[in-house]
């Protein structure tokens, strides 16, 4: 009956794994606030790759994040990690064509329990960003799927939402402008191992460096001012 409740409601079960509750331990006491200058604001850029594009069925490939901080991205401190996975071939192998991601290929896999708590380790309350953030957030979300009531709890910043408020007529842009590919052309960024978990996260970071760049230049200067761009003078 009180487990029943406790879904319905969605609260937490009271017997968490350890990681998991160390996590959500580490938002009792948040190191910053809206207050808090950008440059010292600890972000955590990561991407996932999938199976396809449906993040209520597709399987997580492989995640890969970076973190930013102090206008660095600190590449000594990164992770990359593969997916155990029951191999189905996808329609037309689309999975297989983009990321190049195979079954009993040569990356070391992990299983979905050991990724979530390699990634949540390295987040921590960090600040979480990527291209098309909530596709990403559903894909993690989706491996706490045992533990009712449990999701990030991280603030998040979507790049692409940010490409469109510094576009100055968003609404009149054609069809891919707000695209990894084309940002990276437009604000000359190399894409080097494009289509993997680990290079478009470290492209996705750089882009953020460059964005943070040009909102500081609107006067966007706080963790407040970023999460309230629309505030800020931002289409």
């Amino acid at each position: 009956m009180l487990n029943w409740l406790r879904t319905l409601l969605s609260f937490p079960p009271a017997d968490l794994p350890d990681f998991l509750q160390a996590y959500l331990d580490g938002f009792d006491a948040p190191l910053f606030g809206k207050k808090t200058p950008i440059t010292e604001v600890p972000f955590v850029v990561f991407d996932t790759e999938t199976t396809g594009l449906d993040h209520k069925k597709d399987k997580l490939l492989s995640i890969g994040a970076v973190k930013v901080q102090h206008w660095q991205i600190d590449i000594r401190d990164h992770l990359e990690l593969y997916v155990e996975q029951k191999y189905q071939p996808q329609p037309k192998g689309e999975a297989i064509s983009v990321h190049g991601i195979l079954p009993k290929g040569h990356q070391q896999t992990v299983s979905e329990t050991e990724a979530l708590q390699r990634f949540l380790s390295f987040c921590g309350s960090s600040v979480l960003v990527a291209h098309h953030l909530g596709f990403d957030l559903s894909i993690i979300n989706r491996l706490m799927h045992s533990y009712p009531g449990v999701k990030l709890k991280n603030k998040g910043v979507d790049t692409a939402v940010l490409a469109r408020r510094l576009a100055n007529h968003p609404q009149l842009a054609k069809r891919g402008t707000f695209g990894l590919d084309q940002l990276c052309q437009d604000y000359h960024i190399p894409m080097s191992d494009r289509h993997t978990a680990a290079g478009d996260a470290y492209i996705t970071a750089i882009l953020l460096m460059k964005m943070l760049r040009r909102l500081e230049k609107r006067g966007v200067r706080t963790l407040g001012d970023l999460l309230s761009t629309r505030r800020s003078g931002l289409r």
